[in-house]
């Protein structure tokens, strides 16, 4: 199944495919240090990513997402000085504190960049040392701990467009990512579905915990070791490139989805099943979207994908044209308005001409394909430079 020399080939660069730069360090073995946590929290050097009602604020100077550092700001400090003693208490829970807030890692030394300076470092234990940075995310009422005047200034703030996102450098697109994916999983699981009682978070926001207090009664997520609820939920998607052996053709398809005059062919996606296999569920969605049967599907590299928590696991599936095959149907699924099989040759042409930034313009019925920040533009991308290879042409 794997493919780890093409991996290699479809990398975006040092910093990962888009959504995925690893900037920070997650020290995640630290985050049950609840004195690790309270420390961090209330440095002077710390950063917050600022959330309100589920979006980044925007950084308008920068057309960036809000980074905050306490010292520069009074009333956030304000209010982080009341959360620091709730943590992994049922008091910090978003619905009595007005917050949901979680822990991302610590940006080190060598890795910072020029927007994030700071010659205070936090250090713990001589060994871990940067600026530790949280995603926060404000919804505050008169009820609440945080009050709306508290974070009066926040609450007034523009927040991220999705589509400006894709605008920004990786590394801000990915921190804004590993935010907001922590932040909307804790304002969507406020209670546990085995006992009714609420959930409240510890580990620094990372983890979930039952508050129920009667341990007469038996719950299945305060009384398990491991389950779904008490850890962040990722959702895997498969999306594929569909080729022939020869890599000569690539199947791709369109949704009713417009953009602008122009329509946009790509790749097949679909979210996998339980107990179902990287390579089954990549076939099943292949036919089930195009009626074409795929023999062979190989593993080629992955994206986190933020809307809302998807993890995108790229591939690309073999085509064996025999007269059937190859054949398109779109009756099994209505989600695909048209699939066709184009030829390889025509859309390398096309990424080839392609600026580097919004869709690739392709030279027919006003046709675009997926641009670079999506996993399903280099998954093309690795069909056409695996055909020119194979003509001798890369």
């Amino acid at each position: 199944m794997s493919d780890l020399g093409t991996a290699v080939a479809v990398n975006n660069g040092d910093n990962g495919m888009f959504f995925g730069c690893e900037s920070l360090n997650r020290i995640s073995f630290l985050r049950s240090d609840i004195e690790f946590i309270r420390a961090t929290m209330n440095h002077s050097s710390t950063v917050f990513v600022v959330f309100v009602n589920g979006e980044a604020v925007l950084d308008k100077d920068k057309n960036s997402i809000l980074l905050t550092h306490l010292k520069d700001d009074t009333k956030l400090d304000d209010a982080i000085r009341k959360l620091v003693p709730l943590m992994n208490t049922a008091g910090i829970r978003m619905l009595e504190s007005g917050v949901n807030i979680t822990f991302l890692g610590l940006m080190e030394p060598d890795k910072r960049s020029a927007d994030v300076v700071s010659d205070n470092l936090f250090i713990h234990k001589d060994i871990y040392r940067g600026v530790p940075y949280y995603g926060i995310d404000i919804r505050p009422n008169s009820g609440t701990l945080i009050k709306p005047e508290d974070v009066e200034h926040l609450l007034k703030m523009e927040t991220v467009k999705r589509m400006s996102v894709f605008e920004m450098n990786n590394a801000i697109a990915s921190l804004y990512s590993h935010a907001k994916m922590y932040l909307n999983w804790l304002g969507k699981f406020k209670y546990c579905p085995d006992c009714g009682s609420a959930l409240y978070p510890v580990d620094g926001g990372t983890k979930l915990k039952c508050s129920n207090p009667d341990l007469t009664q038996y719950c299945e997520v305060r009384d398990l070791p491991v389950n779904n609820v008490c850890f962040p939920r990722t959702d895997p998607v498969v999306i594929i490139a569909i080729t022939t052996r020869d890599f000569s053709k690539i199947c791709l398809a369109r949704n009713k989805r417009r953009i602008g005059s122009n329509v946009m062919y790509s790749t097949i996606a679909g979210f996998m099943e339980p107990a179902e296999t990287i390579e089954k569920a990549c076939s099943r969605e292949i036919w089930e979207e195009t009626g074409v049967k795929c023999s062979e599907v190989s593993l080629v590299c992955s994206q986190p994908w933020p809307y809302p928590v998807n993890l995108m696991i790229g591939c690309y599936g073999i085509v064996d044209f025999n007269g059937d095959n190859e054949i398109i149907n779109l009756n099994h699924d209505d989600e695909i308005m048209d699939a066709r099989w184009f030829d390889t040759k025509d859309i390398s042409e096309a990424i080839d001409n392609y600026s580097g930034k919004g869709f690739v313009d392709f030279s027919m019925d006003k046709i675009t394909f997926p641009g670079s920040t999506a996993i399903a533009h280099h998954l093309i991308k690795l069909i056409c430079d695996k055909f020119k290879r194979s003509q001798g042409s890369l």
